[in-house]
């Protein structure tokens, strides 16, 4: 492998680093100072190709403000269907990025 192989993997490397950073303050700051509320499981989508399926979970709620969203959960469960009402978290910056309440 050359260098510019070696720069690659670096680079890579680097940025999954920070998107993990990223993802794991969103989620401490969800869970330190995130406001509760009611939402509906608005849709739920399939990813990927037939041998890696990701399922993704989205909310819609209302804000403090009034604002409606419509968010992705980033800790969802199983047994959610369309429709199913869930008590959650959201931080009022991060307002797309909700979590259930455990």
């Amino acid at each position: 492998m050359g260098t510019k192989g070696i720069v690659m993997w670096v680079l890579f490397i680097a940025v999954c680093a920070v998107i993990y950073i990223v993802s794991k303050r969103i989620k401490n700051q969800i869970e330190e100072n995130g406001i509760e509320t009611t939402g509906v499981i608005s849709r739920i989508e399939e990813m990927g190709d037939p041998e890696e399926i990701n399922i993704c979970y989205y909310v819609r709620y209302r804000t403090e403000d009034g604002e409606e969203i419509e968010g992705l959960l980033s800790n969802p469960s199983d047994d959610l269907e369309e429709g199913q009402k869930v008590r959650l978290r959201y931080h009022p910056v991060y307002k797309a990025n909700a979590r259930i309440v455990d």
